[in-house]
């Protein structure tokens, strides 16, 4: 059975999805066979492995709003033999409208993963930036989530809201829930306000905090564009190096 992991946080710009994309290519240098799920509207981690993903036939939302609709219709191969993807585009917007009525809209995620399961050893979904519709679905599919922060004064209270969202779901609708860990990203020791907000967040979340920290560098942020992971478009970087000590130390985790 594979390991299914949400990445989330309502706040956006805290790098989901390039850390999604990132450890995707991490992972898959281990020999993990690997699936990402695209909950986010704006379709960027699909646009980071696909060409044209206005054009796509079939995405995450046709699964969704179609019971019928077997999920391995929507996964697509990328450019990489061990990373597949369930992309995603505006057309997820059409879930808040349509959904809104079906009480059981939160589980329809989940129950098509049963069909594909044997097939990956690690399932990630990219959720959106809020606590809407999309990310109670990747929520609800997920056994772990990885909370991405960055040092600034709203990273420790603006969690809040999130861990109390993560508890409703895991007492009303899934039980195996947890949350893996917080990951410190683009972190920047030179600026002294930043270590501080860093030490409260490791007095705040202990152990719960990622011993990588993913320092601030613009390596991340050309990785998508060249539609590569760091690990491959820049294989003997330090910014590879640290995805790889990322990777191994989620894989101990399990």
């Amino acid at each position: 059975m594979p390991r299914i992991i949400a990445i989330t946080n309502q706040k956006g710009g805290v790098g989901k999805t390039n850390i999604t994309f990132n450890l995707s290519g991490a992972l898959a240098e281990k020999k993990k066979k690997i699936l990402l799920i695209d909950l986010d509207q704006q379709g960027n981690l699909s646009s980071a492995f696909l060409d044209s993903i206005y054009s796509l036939k079939i995405t995450v939302a046709d699964i969704l709003l179609d019971d019928g609709m077997p999920i391995l219709r929507a996964v697509q191969k990328t450019s990489f033999q061990k990373i597949n993807i369930i992309p995603s585009n505006i057309d997820l917007s059409k879930i808040d409208i349509q959904l809104a009525g079906e009480p059981d809209a939160q589980y329809f995620l989940a129950d098509k993963l049963d069909e594909i399961k044997d097939g990956y050893h690690y399932i990630i979904i990219d959720c959106p930036p809020s606590l809407g519709l999309a990310t109670r679905i990747g929520l609800v599919a997920s056994e772990e989530v990885i909370i991405p922060l960055e040092c600034h004064e709203w990273a420790v209270k603006g969690t809040a809201h999130l861990r109390g969202a993560i508890a409703k779901i895991r007492k009303r609708a899934n039980p195996k829930l947890k949350i893996m860990g917080y990951l410190i990203n683009r972190y920047d020791g030179r600026r002294k306000l930043e270590e501080v907000y860093r030490d409260t967040i490791l007095d705040r979340f202990k152990d719960k905090v990622f011993k990588v920290e993913l320092k601030n560098s613009i390596r991340y942020a050309e990785a998508p564009t060249f539609k590569r992971p760091i690990t491959s478009y820049l294989p003997l970087s330090e910014q590879a190096e640290t995805y790889r000590r990322l990777a191994q130390e989620i894989l101990k985790y399990g």
